[in-house]
């Protein structure tokens, strides 16, 4: 399940930065497994930053535009051709 840190009651949101030892951050999702809470550390969400980025630097100009969800699906469909 994932939940984003609006939808997390104050009470779930403490438990969980005391679990994680770390503040969440307003805009963040956090991916439950079994019940307990998956939540990306700062290196991680870092790295994926910056792998984002990479990706959307080999794009051709005129493909930079588009939004996360059309990028995603294109980056699958272009993986499933070659795979």
């Amino acid at each position: 399940m994932i939940l984003q840190t609006a939808e997390l009651t104050p009470n779930q949101r403490a438990a969980i930065e005391r679990k994680v030892g770390r503040k969440l951050q307003d805009q963040e999702n956090i991916v439950l497994c079994g019940g307990r809470p998956k939540v990306a550390s700062v290196e991680e969400r870092q790295s994926a930053a910056e792998r984002m980025r990479y990706q959307l630097f080999l794009l051709d100009p005129s493909e930079r535009r588009m939004s996360i969800e059309d990028f995603a699906a294109a980056l699958l469909e272009k993986s499933e051709m070659t795979a």
